[in-house]
């Protein structure tokens, strides 16, 4: 039984063509697939993966998942508003953020304005983030652009590489 769903995890990155999780940048440090970028303003250490996948692009929910990190949306959007990211925030542990009262995050509709996840692109290493105009379910990728997702605490606004 185990071996059968370990296959069926895999699934979804054989239809798309994105490589198994892990970091696949090269020696140089570049990338030629999908670069993932996570910043999560000081709640976790930030994480940068490089996901290989197919010349005809894939999906960004299945890049993200390709890099190995859990995204949560929220009950009433669904994943086209993320929620958490790898379980921050907590469900559990309040935030504390000067001015508000203690926040916990419940993911039943949008998160607070003053702790939410931004989704990122850039079409290369040189170009600018910016805001993705799409969610993680329709965002198409191609080898060579990146994907971001950055956490907004207190009124800050960070990159993905902030």
């Amino acid at each position: 039984m185990r071996l059968k769903l370990a296959s069926l995890a895999l699934f979804p990155l054989l239809l798309t063509g994105c490589s198994a999780p892990g970091e696949d940048f090269a020696a140089d440090g570049s990338c030629a697939g999908v670069k993932v970028e996570i910043n999560f303003s000081g709640q976790s250490e930030n994480l940068s993966r490089c996901v290989n996948i197919a010349e005809g692009g894939a999906i960004a929910k299945d890049v993200l998942a390709a890099a190995g990190i859990s995204i949560e949306g929220t009950k009433a959007y669904g994943d086209q508003v993320i929620c958490r990211v790898n379980q921050i925030p907590s469900d559990t542990e309040p935030l504390r953020i000067d001015g508000e009262e203690p926040y916990v995050e419940s993911c039943e509709d949008m998160p607070a304005a003053f702790a939410y996840w931004g989704l990122w692109v850039r079409s290369s290493d040189q170009a600018e983030w910016e805001y993705a105009m799409e969610g993680i379910s329709s965002l198409q990728l191609n080898p060579g652009q990146s994907i971001g997702l950055a956490f907004s605490l207190a009124g800050e606004a960070p990159t993905p590489t902030d």
